[in-house]
């Protein structure tokens, strides 16, 4: 089951090109960090039966359950509350421990603190370099290989390793441009541009960073990887979501964003690879949003 992760399929729709990668074992392209991170964690510290902790309201919790059960290791997910009945179900069926975060508490700290208690392994996907080298060493490669003539590379940013790492890997390869998409009006907004917003102008949008930038992130910023930053709002992720629904394609919020700005790319002549990252039956709340 592990060696199939990966070499997900692409599509074309009019030079707008499309990688499912919920064409992955659990559904999502957080197979291929949990993978890595957990391959990373086992060759140095981890044996059979080990315990592994991570602090996710995303897919990521879903992919190191699955991959922790494939390689014989016990996983502690924590989650937020209000995490999706679906994401934490889903956690649950293949084997991981739910761990319920309260609003009043540092998910990160709590999780460095039961990884002492317990003797488990933090993942922490927002710092370790397997979450990127996951998309430098196989999503860039496998798009070089896929799409033989493009030139911009659009991504929404969560833990920001895939748009650092396939980023990283493209520029090196072809020096092309890379956009990277995050939350109109979210605290990474204010805190990137220094302008103060509103309470009534945030949104939390499932998929992206929203408080913090991740070290990921700060370095794909700060290597200049990211040549363009586009804050997109939730009308903009749902009307993606339609578009890309037309097409037969069931994608989540972060899919329906990065085909909504891959299409503006697309409409000034620029052939544009972007990525699906999972599929609208993790977030079964915006279905009837998308009723067309």
């Amino acid at each position: 089951m592990l060696s199939m992760i990966g070499n997900t399929p692409v599509v074309n729709e009019s030079n707008v090109f499309l990688k499912l990668e919920y064409f992955n074992p659990t559904g999502s392209h957080k197979d291929r960090t949990a993978y890595y991170m957990l391959k990373s964690a086992y060759e140095k510290e981890l044996r059979n039966g080990g315990t592994v902790i991570e602090y996710t309201s995303g897919n990521t919790g879903i992919s190191v359950a699955w991959a922790s059960k494939m390689l014989g290791l016990k996983s502690i997910i924590l989650v937020p509350e209000g995490t999706s009945v679906m994401k934490v179900k889903l956690i649950k069926l293949f084997g991981g421990e739910i761990v319920r975060v309260p609003p009043d508490v540092d998910g990160h700290e709590y999780a460095e603190k039961l990884a002492t208690e317990t003797g488990g392994i933090f993942l922490q996907q927002r710092k370790n370099k397997a979450n990127y080298l996951a998309h430098y060493e196989t999503t860039g490669p496998e798009i070089l290989r896929q799409v033989k003539d493009f030139d911009v590379f659009v991504m929404g940013a969560g833990t920001g390793g895939t748009v650092y790492g396939v980023g990283k890997y493209l520029k090196e390869k072809r020096n092309m441009r890379i956009v990277m998409l995050m939350p109109k009006g979210s605290y990474a907004q204010e805190y990137l541009t220094g302008k103060k917003i509103e309470e009534k102008d945030r949104e939390i949008m499932e998929g992206f960073t929203y408080h913090s930038l991740s070290k990921h992130i700060e370095r794909a910023i700060s290597e200049k990887i990211v040549d363009e930053i586009k804050w997109v709002s939730s009308e903009e992720s749902i009307a993606g979501m339609k578009k890309l629904w037309t097409l037969g394609i069931p994608g989540g919020p972060t899919s329906g964003a990065n085909y909504y700005y891959a299409r503006r790319y697309q409409k000034s002549g620029l052939k544009v690879v972007t990525l699906v990252p999972d599929q609208i039956s993790r977030y079964p709340h915006l279905l009837e949003e998308l009723i067309i």
